[in-house]
C-alpha cells in the first residue's frame, strides 16, 4: 500500500457492502432468516486448501462450519437461529435480540486430524452492540470441531472463540520515484483510470494491444480522481515524455473513485505500462505492488 494507509481501514475494506447492508437488517429480522439469506449469497470460492497448501478434500465442510459460527452468533433468548442443525444438543443462550449481528465469515484454515473428523477455524466480522447504544465492528476467529463425511456432519461442540492471525509490520513498496500525475504516464493511468471504473471513455485507448483487461460492470464508480503517483524505475527529467517502443515502468498509484452519491472511497493499482508509438499505455494490472529489498 501506499505510504501513510491505514491498515484497519484496509482491513475493513475486505468487508462486503452487501453482507454489511444484510446485517443491519439481521437486527431487525429474524436471525434464523438472515442465515438462510446468507447461504444464497454465499458466493463460489477457489478450491479450499489446507495450512500445508495441499488441495482439502472436497468432502471438508469448511461453508458448513462457516454457517454454524454465523449461527452460533446470531442465535439469542428468543431465537436459537437454528444452531441445532448443526449442534444437535443446541444451547440456551440469555442474550437479547441483535446484540451480535455477523456480517461476513470467511475460513481462515482447514485441518483434519483424524478421518472423518476436521478442525476449521472460522473469522467473522461482527456489529456488537456497544452500552451506548452504538455498534461496533469487531473480528472474532472461532475453531470448529466436527465429524462425519459423505454430505453429512455434526458439531462435536460449541465454537471455540481464538486469536484471529496477527498483522504484520508495514511493507515498504519498491516505488520511491514520484511521478507528476499531469504528466504523461498520469495521464495514461488517469484516462485508463476513468475508461475502466468509471466507463468513461474507451478502454483500449489506454490498454497495450493484446492486453485483456476486461472493466467491472456495471462501472462501480461516477469519476475518478488520480492523487498520488509512484514509479519503480526511475527517469531523467522529460524522459518519460518520450519512451522508446517496448520500454516498460512499473507504477503504484492511488485514486479516488466516487460514488453516485458523490462520496469518495480510495483505491490502489499497480500496474505495468509499456510504450507504443511514443506514448505509454496499460499493459497488465500487476497481481501484487512490488516490494521493496526483493
Amino acid at each position: 500500500m501506499l505510504p501513510g494507509a491505514d491498515a484497519d481501514t484496509v482491513l475493513r475494506g475486505a468487508t462486503r457492502r452487501g453482507g454489511r447492508a444484510l446485517a443491519w437488517l439481521a437486527v431487525l429480522a429474524s436471525p434464523a432468516l438472515t442465515i438462510a439469506g446468507l447461504v444464497v449469497l454465499q458466493p463460489a470460492g477457489a478450491p479450499p486448501t489446507r495450512d500445508g497448501g495441499a488441495p482439502a478434500s472436497s468432502a471438508a465442510p469448511e461453508g458448513w462450519a462457516e454457517m454454524y459460527v454465523r449461527s452460533w452468533l446470531s442465535a439469542t433468548r428468543e431465537d436459537s437461529a437454528g444452531i441445532e442443525t448443526f449442534f444437535p444438543a443446541g444451547v440456551e443462550l440469555q442474550r437479547p435480540p441483535g446484540t451480535l449481528v455477523p456480517i461476513d465469515t470467511a475460513v481462515v484454515s482447514a485441518v483434519s486430524p483424524d478421518p472423518g473428523s476436521w478442525s476449521v477455524v472460522v473469522v467473522a466480522d461482527v456489529l456488537v452492540l456497544q452500552p451506548d447504544g452504538k455498534r461496533r465492528a469487531t473480528l472474532l476467529c472461532a475453531q470448529v470441531a466436527m465429524t462425519g463425511g459423505e454430505g453429512a456432519y455434526v458439531a462435536i461442540s460449541l465454537p471455540s472463540p481464538v486469536a484471529c492471525p496477527g498483522t504484520l509490520g508495514a511493507v515498504d513498496p519498491a516505488y520511491d520515484e514520484t511521478a507528476d500525475p499531469a504528466g504523461p504516464i498520469g495521464q495514461s493511468v488517469s484516462g485508463f483510470l476513468a475508461a475502466y471504473l468509471a466507463g468513461q471513455g474507451q478502454l483500449d485507448r489506454f490498454v497495450s494491444p493484446g492486453a485483456r483487461l476486461a472493466p467491472p460492470l456495471p462501472p462501480p464508480f461516477t469519476a475518478v480522481e488520480l492523487t498520488e503517483l509512484r514509479t519503480h524505475e526511475k527517469f531523467e527529467p522529460g524522459q518519460a515524455a518520450r519512451p522508446p517502443d517496448g520500454t516498460a515502468v512499473h507504477v503504484l498509484m492511488r485514486a479516488g473513485a466516487f460514488d453516485a452519491t458523490g462520496q469518495t472511497m480510495p483505491v490502489d493499482y499497480a500496474l505495468t505500462l509499456v510504450a507504443r508509438a511514443g506514448r505509454w499505455e496499460i499493459n497488465r494490472i500487476d497481481p501484487a505492488p512490488l516490494r521493496a529489498g526483493r
